[in-house]
Order: C-alpha cells, then sequence, then structure tokens
C-alpha cells in the first residue's frame, strides 16, 4: 500500500491545485464555446426572420 502523507505533501498539494486550476480553465472554454454557439444561433434565427420580413 502506498503512503501518501509523509514528506511529499507539498508535492501533493501542488499536483491538486494545478489539476483544480486546469478543471476551472476547461470548465470555462466550454461555457464559452456554448455561449458561442447560443449567440451564433440568435443571429441566424434574427437573420432568418429579417429575410422573411423584405
Amino acid at each position: 500500500m502506498a503512503h501518501i502523507y509523509g514528506s511529499d505533501d507539498t508535492a501533493i498539494m501542488a499536483a491538486r491545485r494545478i489539476a483544480r486550476q486546469s478543471t476551472h480553465v476547461q470548465r470555462a472554454k466550454m461555457m464559452l464555446a456554448a455561449a458561442g454557439i447560443a449567440a451564433f444561433g440568435i443571429v441566424v434565427v434574427a437573420a432568418t426572420m429579417m429575410t422573411t420580413l423584405f
């Protein structure tokens, strides 16, 4: 069985912090992509409505 506590606690804590930060960045990128797709959809619907009016 591996010992995860000991003299290497700071390395483990640093690895956890880096993993947590990369998870936040990944979530932010996904939210930005979703917002872009939603905005594109809104523009497409508005353009379609404008072409049917004129």
